[in-house]
């Protein structure tokens, strides 16, 4: 018997889950799961890419910053060969830094898309002399590629004075495909709830992998509030969430709020 199966037994504790260096599913699903699906159609069935860039700025020149973004992005618009769709553009209000923005861009096309657009930016000299121009407000920028899971709806450009509550999840290795099966469950709950409130579930497919982002839309922090605690009257939630906590490793929630130019409000 495996000498730490063997002392956890002893303690009395439950078996370590152990994942198969022979598997090449076993690090993000679970192995039952592996071998009756292709992997990506577990979590999702969509061809499209999400990207999240994310910008640190200086106090000092946020305004600048704000003004020139927007501009940059009509740029893109206007590029041939930029196969990118801006969705929204938030300003990080609490919980984060708070001279910081967050800019969520879609591929419908995939990966060809962003291949596509990758090399436009690069060579389209109009769009190059704008996107330099603004490299002097930036302290730090990051971005990363996602995909929707398929039990969420796609991002959609809302309208009117909300806010927007980013819950972001880093989950065990795999613990993916449980995360899933448990929260599209979940997902049903908050719906019943009211079913404006869900924006976007993204998972990374570049960057930090194991990621998960999920978007919530509310008025205000009061009607967060008021929302948060009405799911709790679902006869579901509860398995949810305490089938699901044991798979997070670290978590935070960040609320923003829509830049001026952003297509989402």
């Amino acid at each position: 018997m495996n000498v730490i199966r063997k002392a956890a037994m002893i303690r009395g504790m439950a078996p370590l889950r152990c994942f198969s260096t022979t598997s090449k599913a076993s690090w993000i699903f679970s192995s039952d799961a592996a071998k009756t699906s292709a992997h990506s159609k577990l979590l999702t069935d969509k061809e499209t890419v999400y990207q999240i860039v994310s910008d640190t700025v200086a106090p000092k020149d946020w305004e600048d910053y704000v003004e020139h973004k927007g501009v940059l992005m009509q740029r893109a618009n206007d590029t041939e060969g930029i196969r990118q769709e801006h969705l929204a553009s938030w300003h990080f209000r609490y919980g984060d830094v708070v001279f910081r923005a967050m800019h969520l861009i879609k591929f419908d096309g995939g990966w060809s898309d962003v291949d596509t657009t990758r090399h436009s930016m690069k060579t389209d000299e109009k769009y190059q002399k704008e996107y330099h121009a603004g490299l002097k407000l930036i302290t730090q920028q990051s971005n990363e590629f996602l995909k929707s899971f398929s039990y969420w709806p796609e991002p959609d450009k809302r309208t009117g004075d909300n806010i927007y509550d980013v819950r972001t999840y880093y989950v065990k290795p795999g613990s993916m495909y449980d995360w899933g099966n448990y929260w599209s469950r979940g997902l049903k709950c908050r719906t019943r709830v009211r079913p404006d409130i869900p924006y976007a579930g993204l998972f990374t497919q570049l960057g930090q992998l194991h990621t998960i982002h999920h978007i919530w839309v509310y008025s205000n922090l009061e009607d967060r509030k008021k929302c948060r605690e009405n799911t709790w009257f679902e006869p579901e939630w509860n398995e949810v969430v305490a089938n699901t906590v044991p798979l997070i490793r670290t978590m935070q929630t960040r609320i923003l709020e829509p830049l001026p130019f952003s297509p989402t409000q």
